[in-house]
């Protein structure tokens, strides 16, 4: 069974949203990557806030108001036990201070948020159960 985590974003006030994304993508990713090497998540998905002309999230169910952060992602690995190691590395003292570091330059920290995930079901669109499968290197 897979275990993930889903976090909820927020940009660091004062940056935009292009430079939130650009960031995360070109510089926080390779880092976290280069931090914890082979306990990577199997995947590693961000989702972007679809924003109005006048900055709001584009929300179906709720309000903009209810939409606090800008970005979702969901960080997918093989069982707790990889979950695991990544984060034992993530949190090793050099590792900790850049990783950190690296968050303060385009999350708001303090209204970051997650929670994790155990058992996880999805449906196809023809009524079947569709099985998580990761596509990429292993």
């Amino acid at each position: 069974m897979t275990y993930s985590l889903i976090l909820f974003v927020p940009c660091k006030p004062g940056l935009t949203l292009e430079a939130f994304k650009h960031h995360w993508e070109t510089s926080h990713i390779p880092l976290l990557k280069s931090l914890v090497g082979y306990d990577f998540p199997l995947s590693h998905t961000r989702h972007y806030i679809e924003r109005t002309l006048d900055g709001q999230a584009n929300v179906s169910v709720g309000g903009p108001q209810d939409i606090a952060f800008d970005g979702v992602a969901v960080l997918t690995f093989a069982d707790r036990g990889h979950y695991e190691r990544f984060l034992a590395k993530v949190n090793e003292d050099k590792a900790q201070q850049k990783h950190a570091e690296d968050l303060e330059k385009f999350v708001d920290v303090g209204a970051l948020k997650g929670v994790m995930v155990g058992l996880t079901r999805a449906t196809g669109r023809d009524g079947g159960d569709v099985g998580w499968r990761f596509v990429g290197s292993v």
